[in-house]
């Protein structure tokens, strides 16, 4: 597991995923962050990245101030956390671990 990355952008907002696996249903948040990069040819490229919100005691809380920073720029901290499905399929998810509005630079 990696921990203590850094992503620096835009806050777009977060949204709700859901979906049904024998027969439960469950919903995954997400959180939604755009930045821009100067490109090697001097254009400006947007990337969106979404991470994942864990759940934990005090979830509606922590949905209403992601909220609050639609707009805003902010820095999420992340960990990435990999898995091994039955199948022998691996892949990884991006989980928030904390997000701070930060002063734009100039």
């Amino acid at each position: 597991m990696q921990t203590g990355f850094i992503f620096r952008g835009i806050c777009l907002s977060t949204r709700a995923k859901e979906s049904v696996f024998d027969g439960k249903a469950s919903t995954r948040y997400f959180l939604g962050v755009m930045s821009s990069v100067r490109n090697e040819y001097g254009v400006e490229d947007q990337k969106t990245q979404e991470f994942r919100i864990p759940n934990s005691n005090d979830f509606n809380q922590v949905l209403n101030y992601y909220n609050s920073l639609k707009g805003k720029m902010v820095e999420v901290s992340f960990e990435n956390r990999a898995y091994t499905l039955d199948d022998g399929r691996k892949g990884s998810n991006i989980f928030v671990t904390g997000v701070i509005e930060v002063k734009p630079e100039k």
